[in-house]
């Protein structure tokens, strides 16, 4: 009963608010206002949010440097990268053998399992040279230079 009353009391209120102006479109405001205080489930009109075209700067894919060793040696030999201070990069070491996998100066070391890829991903942050290792046997598999 409070449902009934209070919906008259709200299409009351909408009749005498839309008889305040003459615009000469009284009787049409009025008539949305009942139609929508009458159905309380009707939605409610609303616009669509405007698509933005901002652009978001392209990430720049990690330099990945591939490394195969075989019977303790870098298959190629020695490799000798060089990279820019900053740069995100990616060691995948592959060897048959070996305990670990170090690179000194940023001290990063990784377990070898023979045959599974080793991955160091690091950020280039500190300029010079450093060596990347295995241990056990010990052997040189690169030198990564890093330029400010």
């Amino acid at each position: 009963m409070k449902a009934v009353v209070m919906l008259f009391a709200v299409v009351a209120s909408a009749l005498v608010l839309a008889g305040c102006g003459d615009d000469g479109s009284s009787e049409t405001t009025a008539a949305t206002t009942a139609t929508a205080a009458t159905s309380p489930t009707a939605p409610t009109p609303t616009t669509a949010p405007t698509p933005t075209t901002a652009t978001t700067p392209a990430v720049p894919r990690p330099t990945t440097i591939r490394i195969v060793v075989r019977e303790g040696r870098p298959q190629g030999g020695i490799q000798r990268p060089t990279v820019k201070k900053g740069t995100k990069v990616v060691l995948v070491i592959r060897a048959d053998a070996g305990e670990e996998v170090h690179l000194h100066g940023y001290d990063i070391g990784r377990p070898v399992t023979p045959g599974t890829p080793v991955r160091i991903p690091f950020t280039a942050k500190l300029p010079g040279r450093f060596e990347l290792e295995l241990h056990h046997p010990d052997a040189l598999l690169a030198v990564v230079e890093v330029r400010p």
